[in-house]
């Protein structure tokens, strides 16, 4: 069962950010992380979750202004990246910027030799993402979002915990499994997103024994 770090988190530092990432991928324990990028005002990838920061819309933001007040650039925390563990994006992005992303994230990544793992919500830019790109992509699934879409021909799947309709037999990752009774509804051969590396990783290895 492969531990991937939920926005990075190492316990530590504030999530999505350089430090927690840089940390995260240090421990042994851990095979990844997942981190969000949304597209700035003046096209450059951001990393945060949220689509506004401190009152500011990021799409609607430059990318120096968002810096100054802490966020990092997905440019930079790659640059700081040397590893052959997984580097999970999750692409936040409209519709009407499929392309647009599409174009700036891959020339962004075909600069370095990293483990991508690609996923979004966005059911529309996976499709276009698998359809123009040889980098690993896969669709993230809940309950109430993309279910219909679960027998896919994608790479792997990112699927919320509850979720327990038949997946089809590829790679699947499940989030955001924090605690004892959110690991148990994990299926044999499935990996996991947590807030919590270390302590899943303990469970994990205390189950085992049984």
């Amino acid at each position: 069962m492969k531990i991937i770090a939920h926005r990075g988190n190492d316990g530590i530092h504030k999530e999505n950010s350089l430090e927690a990432i840089i940390n995260s991928l240090k421990q042994k324990f851990t095979n990844g992380v997942e981190v969000d990028i949304r597209l700035t005002k003046d096209k450059k990838l951001i990393i945060h979750h949220d689509p506004f920061y401190n009152g500011n819309y990021i799409n609607h933001t430059n990318s120096i202004k968002l810096q100054k007040m802490g966020l990092n650039t997905l440019k930079e925390v790659l640059d700081n990246i040397n590893t052959n563990k997984i580097i999970m994006i999750e692409v936040k992005v409209d519709n009407k910027e499929i392309k647009t992303m599409f174009k700036i994230l891959t020339n962004l990544l075909k600069k370095y030799n990293l483990n991508f793992y690609i996923c979004s919500f966005n059911y529309e830019f996976i499709k276009y993402f698998k359809n123009n790109s040889n980098i690993k992509c896969g669709l993230i699934i809940s309950i109430k979002i993309n279910s219909k879409y679960s027998n896919n021909k994608f790479n792997f799947n990112s699927v919320n915990y509850l979720y327990n309709k038949k997946l089809p037999n590829k790679e699947t990752f499940r989030w955001t499994v924090n605690n004892k009774e959110e690991l148990k509804c994990i299926n044999k051969g499935e990996n996991i997103i947590t807030d919590n590396t270390l302590k899943m990783y303990k469970l994990i290895k205390k189950m085992e024994q049984f």
